[in-house]
């Protein structure tokens, strides 16, 4: 298993701005050793997090990201959307994430999101800056549900972890995976079966489900053979007794 038993979604979502550094800082705060962001690019190719093309959801204000440029961020408050006490939180930089991450000695599941940006672009701006700012290539995974952009970042990278993303497991996944030579599969937490995640644990590859903010849920997959699971709130899985059904489900993994 590369990543951790219970990983926080788009830092620790419920708990903190999603895809800021205080996002990140508060999954760290909740003890989890794994986090997921989500990258895309403004106008001018600035690698950002943020999950969305629009700014209308997670910040102070509206439009499309493809309208801005690196000198535009500092207008940008992504945290008071989520309650003032969280005011004046940037939208960061790729490079600012991934430094965070590692000085708090996260590993990182990285989603790109094209919005219909060119798979080459976006794909060659992620992997310079993980080239210059991530030094523990064992820590990361790369994620989209795009496979165009997962086969334009293995072309720039041939010894990545990529991992494939898709709702619910479709005919042909094993294929797709093959191809890419990926080494996880992601789907809806809701959406997968135990049929399904027994395919493609026998076929050699870890299995991550998002979004699990259910106990009972996430005891469920965990047992059924899911690796891991994205929370958007670390907390819940915090107690001894879930502690203690992931140690004893990991075979001496750490949850």
């Amino acid at each position: 298993m590369i990543a951790s038993r219970i990983i926080g979604h788009r830092g620790a979502a419920a708990l903190a701005p999603e895809n800021t550094l205080a996002g990140i800082r508060m999954a760290a705060e909740c003890g989890v050793r794994w986090v997921e962001l989500d990258i895309t690019l403004l106008g001018d190719e600035t690698p950002v997090l943020c999950h969305d093309d629009e700014l209308d959801r997670c910040t102070n204000q509206s439009g499309p990201l493809s309208f801005l440029s690196a000198i535009d961020l500092p207008k940008l408050d992504a945290g008071v959307w989520f309650d003032g006490s969280w005011a004046n939180e940037p939208m960061p930089h790729l490079s600012d994430a991934l430094l965070l991450c590692q000085e708090l000695e996260l590993g990182l599941n990285l989603e790109i999101k094209p919005h219909g940006i060119d798979a080459n672009i976006i794909a060659r701006k992620v992997f310079e800056e993980i080239s210059v700012y991530w030094h523990q290539p064992e820590k990361l995974i790369i994620s989209c549900y795009e496979q165009e952009v997962l086969s334009a970042y293995r072309s720039f990278d041939l010894f990545a972890q990529l991992g494939l993303l898709f709702d619910h497991l479709p005919d042909l996944w094993l294929l797709k995976a093959q191809a890419l030579q990926a080494v996880s599969i992601h789907c809806d937490c809701q959406l997968i079966d135990q049929d399904e995640i027994k395919q493609v644990k026998q076929s050699g590859y870890d299995l991550y489900c998002y979004t699990c903010n259910d106990t009972a849920l996430g005891k469920h997959l965990i047992e059924s053979g899911v690796d891991g699971i994205f929370t958007d709130n670390p907390t819940l899985f915090n107690s001894d007794e879930f502690r203690g059904h992931l140690q004893s489900q990991s075979s001496g993994q750490p949850a």
